[in-house]
């Protein structure tokens, strides 16, 4: 069991997982010591799994495309063959196993519509004879919102990605710092300044520089919800009259939700999407039953599916088999 201080810890690493043990130690009211202890043993027992970089991609040119996938005539052997092949290949940032209309989801990162069609046909030709039926759908923007429900807390801050944005410059070192960020977010500046020949401030500055463009738009750990209890469902809803105003208000009210931990406007069969995450199917029927009520002018239909593994999580997949190379650069904040 987690007590008050591990929970604070958590919250401190939900949407900020770069600062410094120092920092959290203070604010948590715990010795530097003490909080390192603790963050070790949430790792060691499996809570915290990774701590990953959040990437605002649309401000690097690219889109956020999903493939759903139903399979069928398929072993778990050949099942796992398509997610490491999956894994392996450059486009491919995020691979989520789900039961329900979907066994599998793959975010295919991509420049233009033709790309996403060709990793789409790359996949498809290699395995299609396993596949029962297939649907993309592109998002537009997505809101990922704190685990308010493990930290008893009503924090309603969120970083947004997609929306309407312009392309920001950026160079191959910044891809670099991106990608071991997306790796590993708590990796130290020093450890990067020495992969990359450069001085840790050249480091800071340039991060510093990403997160004010934008494009680094924070560094979450990733928390394993079964071990404490949760299953995280997806919800895609089709809606019916709707305009800004009923949609701002079903958007406001996901976000006061607190076990509502992301939200996604979509270009495909649903016009909005959010995953929650719920003590067991109760909890999930009360939710829904709620959420019916309350949008019953506003909803025409939903579909239901259960998340229970994340394969892979990497904002930045183009950086993922690059080899480490040392790049030089000058060593000065410009």
């Amino acid at each position: 069991m987690l007590d008050v201080k591990d929970k604070k810890i958590l919250f401190e690493l939900d949407f900020n997982a770069r600062q410094s043990n120092t920092k959290i130690a203070k604010k948590v009211g715990l010795s530097k010591e003490v909080v390192n202890y603790r963050i070790k043993r949430l790792e060691k027992l499996g809570i915290i799994t990774n701590y990953y970089s959040v990437l605002n991609i649309a401000k690097l040119g690219f889109m956020f495309c999903r493939l759903f996938i139903r399979f069928q005539n398929v072993n778990p052997k050949k099942e796992q063959e398509i997610i490491e092949w999956a894994k392996k290949h450059k486009s491919i940032g995020w691979i989520i196993r789900t039961q329900g209309p979907w066994d599998i989801v793959f975010i295919i990162w991509a420049k233009h519509i033709n790309e996403f069609r060709e990793v789409t046909e790359e996949l498809c030709f290699k395995y299609s004879q396993f596949f029962q039926s297939k649907q993309v759908s592109i998002a537009t923007t997505i809101y990922h919102f704190k685990h308010n429900y493990l930290f008893d807390t009503k924090d309603y801050s969120s970083l947004i990605l997609g929306g309407t944005t312009e392309v920001e410059d950026y160079d191959d070192v910044d891809t670099k710092i991106l990608g071991m960020l997306s790796e590993d977010g708590r990796m130290s500046t020093i450890d990067i300044a020495q992969q990359l020949s450069v001085t840790p401030n050249t480091i800071k500055y340039r991060i510093r520089e990403l997160m004010k463009k934008e494009i680094l738009q924070g560094v979450r750990a990733g928390i394993d919800i079964r071990k404490m209890g949760f299953q995280r469902y997806k919800v895609m809803l089709v809606l019916s009259s709707m305009n800004k105003d009923s949609f701002r208000r079903l958007l406001e009210f996901l976000r006061c939700e607190s076990n509502v931990v992301y939200v996604t406007e979509a270009i495909g069969p649903a016009d909005l999407e959010f995953e929650i995450d719920v003590r067991n199917n109760e909890h999930l029927n009360e939710f829904m039953n709620k959420f019916r009520y309350e949008f019953s002018d506003t909803l025409k239909d939903y579909t239901i599916c259960m998340t229970y593994s994340e394969e892979e999580i990497n904002y930045l997949p183009l950086e993922k088999h690059h080899e480490k190379a040392s790049v030089k650069i000058q060593n000065k904040a410009k």
